[in-house]
């Protein structure tokens, strides 16, 4: 396992994203000064609905590209690459948990983890795979496609594949949204473990005040800017 150091993973510098309207207006989405997140670190980030958790995100991902600023994850500038280039990245260095699971209904649980490998480099090891999705509860489910499988256990899926590359940073939206309460905090104990354990940052976003209880860092998107 990669050992990091203390530095930032994650480093965030006058970010700016707006959207244009259908009246063609320039919609604010994000404004942000400064955001850093440390190797290893835990945070759940709020604010209300609609002001843009779910977009910077993507930002960080490099789903999308900010107007203005800076995105250091990891020491790399993503806002310099190519779209190409973004995609490699995030397949090495970004675990990305969704609410929805984003699993393909047409493969297996462990096939959809392997799939997480396909955009990085090195060869598909299934070793790892199967060893996480053990870890996850799921050892006797690796066959299963996700329609057999209860939502729970298909967000557990979704948590090993970000996790089967090892990234140094886990992004995570929503991802007890889906669920009732005790598969949520079974899900967010393993999250967070996990990251723990293998000195994975982790950025989550909820609007739960359950699930922000668990992190010692909380952070509220309108007084990042």
């Amino acid at each position: 396992m990669t050992e990091w150091t203390n530095q930032s993973v994650l480093e965030l510098r006058d970010l700016h994203k707006s959207y244009r309207e259908a009246d063609g207006n320039a919609l604010d989405v994000i404004d942000l000064k400064r955001f850093d997140l440390a190797a290893g670190e835990q945070a759940a980030l709020v604010g209300a609905s609609g002001s843009g958790k779910s977009t910077l995100l993507n930002l960080v991902a490099g789903i999308v590209l900010p107007d203005e600023g800076e995105i250091l994850v990891n020491g790399t500038d993503i806002t310099r690459l190519d779209e190409a280039e973004r995609d490699r990245f995030r397949a090495g260095n970004i675990g990305y948990v969704f609410q929805s699971f984003n699993l393909l209904q047409g493969f297996t649980a462990l096939e959809n983890v392997l799939l997480g490998q396909m955009f990085a480099e090195g060869k598909q090891d299934s070793s790892r795979a199967i060893a996480l999705l053990e870890t996850v509860g799921l050892g006797k489910r690796l066959h299963h496609k996700p329609r057999a499988l209860s939502v729970g256990e298909q967000q557990r899926v979704a948590i090993a594949r970000a996790l089967v590359n090892a990234p140094p940073l886990v992004l995570a939206d929503e991802p007890t949204g889906s669920l009732d309460a005790k598969n949520g905090a079974i899900v967010l104990e393993l999250l967070q473990r996990i990251c723990a354990e293998n000195k994975h940052s982790l950025l989550l976003v909820t609007h739960d005040p359950q699930v922000q209880q668990q992190f010692k860092k909380v952070v509220r998107l309108e007084d990042l800017s």
